[in-house]
């Protein structure tokens, strides 16, 4: 199998009146749901399909205890959660407080193992 990608136009945001450029843009093929996970890892292994479920349903409520108390999850090889910050910015240092923050998010770093599978992609284009 490989990666499905289809071409954009885009315009620089930085230069309107420049020629727009084309560019690969990722098209998903499908979505796998947690009871197909769930599924498909019972699948190989001797686990039930619903203790996988409650297995899963259970490292997400563990992940979200921990980054709201403001640690970083490493799940090994599949990487690792951490919460970053926007704010609005301050003078000083001293006029930084909570109030200054305008969003969080979750970022992920994935493990070795997926970025190594990351530089053996393989790509097809998909016609417009």
């Amino acid at each position: 199998m490989s990666v499905k990608f289809k071409v954009i136009q885009k315009k620089n945001p930085q230069d309107l009146e420049a020629t727009p450029k084309n560019y690969a843009i990722a098209i998903s093929d499908g979505i796998v749901d947690i009871d197909r996970l769930s599924e498909l890892v019972a699948d190989g292994s001797t686990v039930r399909q619903n203790d996988i479920y409650a297995v899963i349903i259970g490292l997400v409520n563990v992940i979200q205890g921990e980054l709201k108390e403001g640690r970083s999850v490493n799940l090994g090889k599949l990487g690792t959660f951490s919460v970053s910050l926007s704010s609005v910015g301050s003078d000083t240092a001293e006029e930084v407080n909570a109030s200054n923050i305008k969003s969080a998010k979750v970022n992920y770093r994935p493990g070795k193992e997926i970025k190594n599978m990351l530089k053996t992609l393989t790509y097809t284009k998909i016609s417009a």
